[in-house]
């Protein structure tokens, strides 16, 4: 019984923009206007069913091969129609898109995906909508067993973590970082962490070199993409995490946007902090 209340409860925090549609006996045809969404949609085992993406949808692999819809900020309505979909998941940034879809007699579902409960939230909203329901199930409770797992397996010390998601090429310039409320900060939480900046108040602050220095992080993960090209940038800031060479680059999607594999970006981190 707690396992129905708490996949209803899923459900309506994933904010539906139309009824659901008419039976048919045609399979849908799914368009998603974020990654997120489309990891949702594979996390289902329903990628075959996906007509169109964003532009950064890159998983699974088979999603670069399909029609893109513009990025995030700016969906192509045009595209979007042209391929007929009979669903199109949208975030809440998208109201006017999911507006001007509804009068172009598309059917939509709002479902912001910033955390992990938007995560389960969204799988049982669109596995409900696609008649993957068991699906979605067998896929929150992987979750919750991998949060688990992660749980048990804390630190007996919780290392001082500062991760960065954002920075300029070749130098340390408008860093910005994971805050409390982030995806990051949430996954750190579980894995036994300290977010340097758990105070902030703001999810995703814009902080300086000054900030990083007055933090003192044993532990830097350089999540940006300028950090695939050299993390040598930090070499000169006097901090636990450099002087002990524990600045690390990590590039796995699923540590900069929410995603269904939550097992895998548990693993990383677990990794990377100890």
């Amino acid at each position: 019984m707690r396992r129905i209340v708490l996949v209803l409860a899923l459900v309506a925090a994933c904010h539906r923009e139309d009824p659901p549609a008419p039976a048919s006996t045609a399979p849908p045809r799914v368009v998603s206007l974020t990654p997120s969404a489309t990891e949702v949609v594979a996390a289902l085992g329903a990628t075959d069913l996906l007509v169109g993406v964003d532009d950064y949808s890159k998983y699974p692999p088979e999603v670069t091969a399909l029609p893109k819809v513009g990025s995030f900020l700016s969906p192509n309505l045009e595209t979007i129609v042209r391929l007929r979909p009979t669903l199109v998941i949208v975030d809440d940034i998208h109201a006017r898109t999911a507006g001007a879809l509804q009068e172009a007699g598309v059917t939509t579902v709002e479902c912001a995906i910033h955390a992990l409960p938007d995560v389960k939230a969204a799988l049982a909203t669109v596995g409900g909508r696609l008649g993957r329901s068991a699906q979605a199930t067998q896929a929150i409770a992987k979750i919750d067993a991998a949060l688990d797992d992660a749980a048990a397996r804390k630190p007996a010390r919780r290392p001082r973590v500062l991760a960065i998601i954002d920075r300029e090429a070749g130098g340390l310039g408008n860093l910005v970082a994971a805050g409390p409320g982030s995806w990051v900060d949430e996954l750190l939480a579980v894995v036994g962490a300290e977010n340097v900046l758990a105070p902030s108040g703001v999810r995703y602050p814009k902080i300086s070199v000054e900030e990083v220095l007055r933090t003192q992080p044993e532990v830097i993960l350089d999540l940006s993409f300028a950090a695939r090209g050299e993390i040598a940038a930090w070499r000169d800031v006097k901090v636990p995490a450099v002087a002990d060479g524990r600045v690390l680059a990590l590039s796995d999607p699923f540590l900069i946007a929410p995603s269904p594999r939550v097992a895998e970006a548990l693993a990383a981190l677990s990794r990377a902090i100890r």
